[in-house]
């Protein structure tokens, strides 16, 4: 598998980047965690392009891969930009495979549609738990609560996942998973109660499994490509303060164990950097696997937080403090470790299906 970026892959990131720098990353209002849905950021990502990447040309996409889409996130991480990026093209997917016309107006950046996965005191898990769908002709009557919903409350549509509670229904089976897109959801506190919510559905049984599947490996193209870019940042930032912040008046890359604690960041790099691009070019060559997409997750869960706490701790008394960077990237990381799963979840989903394989490897 080459990992070259072509001519084309650098013009779009210089793009990216380019946008990026005339947005800055914008401290919350409380100083720390995660941001509010910036409209003049997500028109801007509409205006560059990056929410059509991946989408049919008709509905106002590019048609891009995978690998184009990881491109892009790694700049928005890079500069520590936070969105829903993820969650949209994940929605994107879903509309895209039910043939929707809403995908035209998601890719220009009019309608924010979100994705509501995951369940209050459950673990994520991409099959419904606790929402059901009780079906009405070709729309839907759910039943249930959907949370946390990040950046939730400025969605104008959901595409929430519930399980069909009765059988002979349209056609349905009971248990059968179904996909329902919602108008107008109500989200407050990143909760989305769905008591009496009506919707339209957009796909049922092993097509709404499969568009699933297919949406959260998407999605986590997106995550990757965000967290390598924090990653390099957060090492970039380090290597330069370990140049110039002296200590008993010489630089403290001249202390043996700091530079040795920055060669073990730059390991962790450049594994998360192969994994991230393996996961990318994977998925733009068709392959969608779950176990695939949690191997490359977990290592960029662990190597992501390594970077993060080394770049905190050679840091310092700075590295904590809300003004600076280096806490924010570590925010991101930590925030992106933990979305459609954490290490643990997906480690005991790998280790569910080992009696499978011959041999296990990280990356095969």
């Amino acid at each position: 598998m080459d990992f070259t970026l072509d001519s084309e892959h650098k013009a779009l990131a210089d793009a990216v980047r380019e946008m990026a720098s005339r947005r800055g990353a914008r401290p919350s209002a409380n100083g720390a965690g995660p941001r509010p849905h910036d409209p003049d950021l997500w028109s801007a990502m509409a205006e560059t392009g990056l929410l059509g990447l991946p989408f049919r040309e008709e509905a106002g996409g590019f048609g891009a891969s995978a690998v184009e889409v990881f491109v892009a996130a790694r700049e928005l991480g890079r500069a520590g930009l936070q969105s829903a990026y993820a969650d949209a093209l994940l929605a994107g997917s879903v509309l895209a495979d039910a043939g929707d016309d809403l995908l035209g107006s998601a890719v220009a950046g009019e309608a924010l549609v979100l994705p509501a996965l995951a369940e209050p005191m459950r673990a994520f898990a991409p099959v419904p738990g606790g929402v059901t769908a009780t079906i009405t002709g070709e729309g839907a009557v759910l039943s249930g609560t959907k949370g946390p919903v990040p950046t939730g409350a400025a969605a104008t549509h959901a595409v929430v996942t519930a399980r069909i509670d009765e059988e002979g229904a349209g056609g349905s089976t009971s248990g059968e998973t179904v996909l329902v897109l919602l108008d107008g959801p109500r989200v407050e506190n990143d909760v989305m109660v769905l008591d009496g919510a009506s919707g339209r559905i957009l796909l049922r049984g092993a097509d709404a499994d499969r568009a699933l599947v297919d949406a959260l490996a998407h999605a986590s193209v997106v995550l990757a490509g965000q967290a390598l870019g924090a990653m390099e940042s957060a090492m970039t930032m380090t290597s330069d303060y370990l140049r110039t912040r002296k200590q008993f008046g010489v630089p403290l890359a001249a202390f043996q164990a700091l530079t040795h604690r920055a060669a073990d960041m730059y390991v962790s790099l450049e594994l998360a950097r192969s994994t991230a691009m393996y996961l990318a070019m994977s998925v733009a060559e068709g392959d969608t696997d779950p176990a695939l997409v949690g191997r490359c997750r977990v290592v960029l869960a662990r190597t992501g937080r390594h970077i993060g706490q080394e770049a905190i701790q050679l840091h310092g008394g700075i590295g904590v403090t809300a003004e600076y960077a280096v806490g924010h990237l570590t925010a991101m990381l930590t925030a992106i470790e933990r979305t459609y799963g954490d290490p643990r979840q997906l480690l005991g989903r790998l280790a569910a299906d080992v009696a499978d394989y011959d041999t296990v490897g990280v990356l095969t």
